[in-house]
């Protein structure tokens, strides 16, 4: 039995996440300046005429790939989130969760563009909202997991703390290598959060740092 035909409209998006899957991979392997649309064309298999009648320009191409980073980044974040045990450390685990996000390929495409949108205004404007959505969106789903802020206001804060905190700590990564650094901070970043929510005496975190 033959597969139904596909309609023109997802023939077009299956072209469209093609080009921008060849987008992100090139901004993974070669950054962002080596990423032209010639570079875009060959890696997605494309004719130049397909390519430019999606994207007319290399702005629309990393604008769009910007938007095609942060639904994924989200998807991923999501099915995850469903798959913590409700009989587990709900804080610690979503530590682990977004240190995971935030130490992925797709994490390090979105940097390229931070880092090229610093010098260039149209891109600025476009990943400045998208952006926002994106923390906007883990965060709520963060929340959602270990409590709403009418439970405890506390997590809010200590919500966005962790999401910024790794953030930072990802970054670092791209000037050494040293992983075991990094696991003992999150380690020690999980015993603060138990202090900071009540669950540990405060001692508790100097004896594990001591320890890590």
């Amino acid at each position: 039995m033959k597969a139904p035909r596909r309609t023109q409209e997802e023939r077009r998006t299956a072209t469209r996440n093609r080009i921008l899957d060849a987008a992100v991979e090139s901004l993974l392997e070669r950054g962002y300046a080596a990423t032209t649309v010639g570079e875009v064309q060959d890696r997605a298999g494309v004719a130049r005429g397909t390519l430019l009648h999606h994207f007319p320009t290399r702005v629309d191409i990393m604008v769009a790939a910007i938007k095609h980073i942060s639904d994924r980044r989200v998807e991923q974040f999501e099915r995850e989130l469903k798959l913590i045990p409700s009989d587990t450390g709900r804080l610690a685990a979503l530590v682990d969760l977004a240190w995971r996000d935030l130490n992925s390929p797709m994490f390090f495409a979105a940097l390229e563009l931070w880092v090229a949108a610093r010098s260039e205004p149209e891109l600025r404007d476009a990943l400045i909202p998208v952006e926002r959505e994106l923390f906007s969106r883990i965060h709520e789903s963060m929340l959602s997991v270990v409590g709403a802020e009418a439970v405890d206001p506390r997590l809010p804060t200590l919500v966005q703390f962790t999401l910024d905190l790794l953030t930072g700590l990802s970054m670092s990564t791209i000037l050494t290598s040293n992983l075991g650094s990094r696991e003992v901070l999150l380690r020690r970043w999980k015993t603060a959060l138990s202090v900071l929510m009540g669950e540990l005496d405060a001692t508790q975190l100097v004896a594990r740092s001591r320890r890590s």
